[in-house]
């Protein structure tokens, strides 16, 4: 990954328990270094801990904004809870529904056509997935490490760029496949200046990508708004949307963009759906994506993949792309690359409590 590899993933798992026994789940993604956000899974248990689930427990709001990862796997534990009781899936929920309230329980009424389907159409039972590939030691492992994942039926690859590894690694695999979708992510890793006439991203137009992800550093709206502006190829911001008032700002500068929309990077099911209708709104493509995740938080990000307004491939992987025993049952790629969107009570799935015994390294149980 840009951010650094990780060969033992830690996260924290949360596990709200009702009155009547049923237990609802959510997943903090953040890493395990404060690279990709400020948020880190050392820091997160801390807040979860000592903050934000006590906050709960009292019945006191959550704050999202500044530990949007760990507020989210509260929220989503929370809903999970009460949709299990209710014998509802999140993602038939997400249908027709215009908000989550900030409680983290009750839901709202009001349907918002913009981001959501019609009640006649069926729901999405799975969705097309972008298969994501890191550099490698060189173009010809990266050729070769392609055509594995184009062999497994992906029709849509995302490649991980960075100065220094971008246009040849592009060219071979464009080279190799004329027709495949092909996009590319740069995590922030370049300057304005390689958008100049001649330079590196300004070249990148010759390759007919779906879009290129962050080029520019998060914070420099301006600069992203030039760049999109003097670019054929579609630039799509991820680390830059925070939330909806971030994604607002952005469009403020007057460009379109690609959204990249990591509902637990946002910090939760009420601030995706509002990057969700900001964006369908504007008439912008979406695709939501992905933080590493286990079982818990894919299950919670494929329900937002689902829906309507992300008419582009997620970038979610199975759990065999990332793990070598996920925490709950597998979530498995179908034929075509494609992932099934788990439609239980609930989230639709939940860990194995055997499995997760074998892999609790720290435990804090919480009473009001």
């Amino acid at each position: 990954a840009a951010h650094g590899t990780e060969t033992d993933r830690e996260v924290t798992l949360v596990e709200v328990v009702g009155t009547d026994g049923r237990s609802g789940w959510g997943e903090c993604d953040a890493l395990a270094r404060p690279t990709y956000t400020a948020e880190h899974t050392a820091g997160a248990w801390l807040r979860l801990r000592d903050d934000l689930v006590p906050a709960a427990l009292a019945g006191r709001s959550i704050r999202t904004d500044d530990a949007p990862m760990a507020a989210s796997s509260v929220l989503t534990a929370a809903f999970d809870l009460e949709l299990r009781r209710r014998g509802e899936s999140l993602a038939r929920s997400l249908q027709g529904v215009e908000s989550w309230g900030r409680s983290g329980l009750a839901l709202r009424s009001t349907v918002a056509r913009s981001a959501t389907k019609p009640a006649d159409e069926p729901l999405r039972v799975d969705v097309p997935c972008t298969a994501v590939v890191g550099r490698q030691a060189s173009v010809d492992d990266l050729v070769e490490r392609v055509g594995r994942r184009v062999a497994e039926g992906y029709g849509s690859i995302k490649l991980k760029i960075a100065p220094g590894w971008d246009l040849e690694p592009l060219r071979a695999v464009r080279e190799r496949w004329p027709d495949l979708a092909l996009a590319a992510d740069a995590n922030g890793a370049y300057a304005e200046a390689d958008a100049t006439p001649g330079a590196v991203l300004r070249a990148l137009d010759e390759l007919g990508l779906d879009y290129l992800e962050q080029p520019l550093p998060a914070d420099d709206l301006a600069a992203l708004a030039r760049l999109t502006e003097a670019l054929a190829t579609p630039v799509a911001l991820d680390e830059s949307i925070s939330g909806a008032a971030d994604l607002d700002d952005a469009l403020a500068y007057g460009v379109r963009y690609v959204v990249n929309c990591k509902p637990a990077r946002v910090g939760g099911p009420d601030e995706a759906l509002a990057v969700l209708q900001r964006a369908a709104a504007s008439d912008l493509s979406v695709f939501v994506g992905g933080l590493l995740e286990l079982g818990v938080g894919r299950a919670f990000a494929l329900a937002f993949a689902a829906l309507p307004a992300c008419d582009l491939p997620t970038d979610l992987g199975p759990s065999s792309r990332y793990v070598t025993d996920d925490v709950t049952a597998p979530i498995d790629l179908l034929p075509g690359g494609r992932l099934a969107v788990p439609d239980g009570p609930g989230l639709g799935v939940a860990p194995r409590p055997a499995r997760l015994a074998a892999v609790t390294v720290e435990r804090v149980e919480l009473i009001p």
